[in-house]
Formats: C-alpha cells, structure tokens, sequence
C-alpha cells in the first residue's frame, strides 16, 4: 500500500516559494520503498518562468522497522501503531522538535534524513532532481 505524508508545507512570500517536506511509503517500491523529499517551487515571478527543485533520500522498505526503532531512539518517545504509522509519527515530531523544517539551510533537511540513515546502519540513496520552466 502507497503512503503519501505530507510533513511541512510554507509559502515563503518573499521569493514566491512553496517549501515542503513529504514522506512516501511503498512496499512495492522495494529498493525505494521509503523516500524522503526536501522540495523547493519557486513560482513565476516577473521574468522568471519559475523551477522546482527536490532533493530526496531513498532507502529499501525492508528497512522501515530498523529505522523505526533508530528514530523512536532518537527522539526518546515510542509511538503507537503499526511500523508504518510509528515511522510517520517519528517524522511529524521531528519537524515539530525543529530538528527538520522550513528554517534549514538548503538541503539540510535531506542531509540529515540520509545521515540518520547511515547512523542507524540503513543504505539510502541521494538524489537531486530539477526542473526548470521553459514557457
């Protein structure tokens, strides 16, 4: 079962940018079954067409317990629920304990997700994707 978070979203009025930060839980995604995203759209704004920017850290969804455990240690708190639901929750309190959001520098929030996942003994993949208005 596909399972889309949104973690964070804010509209940064003063170069028109909509931040956010996802989390994405697939099972049949195996080898990126867990994907973490750190996306910046910059909307049209004068003569710029506007461009996306997402930064993204991937890890196999076999791993989704390991982490679990690793972030719940983290975070000194055990959630309720099934992995998938515990997982979840431990993001939601990290942005809410400020250790990821809107008030990191560019690609904080996506170094940090991967570092944890080095810390806690999980391979996870980075990845850049960009994409620029041609209009």
């Amino acid at each position: 079962m596909d399972r889309r978070e949104l973690l964070l979203e804010v509209r940064r009025t003063r170069n028109d940018c909509v931040f956010g930060l996802r989390l994405t839980l697939d099972a049949g995604r195996a080898g990126r079954g867990i994907a973490f995203a750190e996306s910046y759209d910059y909307l049209p704004l004068g003569s710029d067409p506007g461009r996306e920017y997402i930064y993204s850290v991937y890890a196999e969804y076999a791993a989704l317990e390991p982490l679990t455990a690793f972030f719940e240690e983290l975070l000194g708190e055990t959630f309720a629920g099934e992995p998938a639901d515990r997982f979840v929750a431990c993001f939601h309190a990290l942005v809410a304990a400020g250790e990821l959001g809107d008030g990191l520098t560019l690609q904080e929030n996506h170094r940090k997700v991967a570092a944890w996942c080095e810390q806690a003994g999980v391979t996870a993949e980075t990845e850049t994707w960009t994409w620029i208005n041609s209009d």
